[in-house]
């Protein structure tokens, strides 16, 4: 099986850019479309995290998202596949080859 054919979704890719400062005096962010019609395909996929509070590493099952080589998506883009939204927690590195296949991102649900 190809990878064409295993990217069964299309996706939209929005970066967040910031706007105005609210009255907590945080930034309110505006999201810019920056891809439509993406293919990809939304996994569950145990990955190895590290925690910041115990400086451990931990397994736990993730969201992930598989787009094709060279697709430019970053941590905090939004991405919405049909009525499913998801924030961009941060992209997965590559261990082994140098040849990039796909590119994998963990993803958090907004609205399921």
């Amino acid at each position: 099986m190809s990878l064409e054919q295993f990217l069964n979704q299309t996706c939209t890719i929005s970066r967040p850019s910031p706007g105005t400062v609210d009255r907590y005096n945080q930034n309110s962010y505006s999201y810019t479309e920056m891809a439509s019609n993406v293919r990809c395909r939304v996994t569950e996929k145990s990955v190895i995290v590290l925690d910041a509070k115990t400086s451990e590493y931990s397994w736990i099952l993730a969201t992930v998202l598989l787009l094709p080589a060279g697709t430019s998506i970053k941590a905090k883009d939004m991405v919405t596949i049909e009525s499913a939204v998801y924030i961009v927690k941060n992209p997965l590195s590559r261990t082994r080859g140098n040849v990039e296949h796909h590119v994998s991102v963990v993803m958090e649900a907004l609205n399921v």
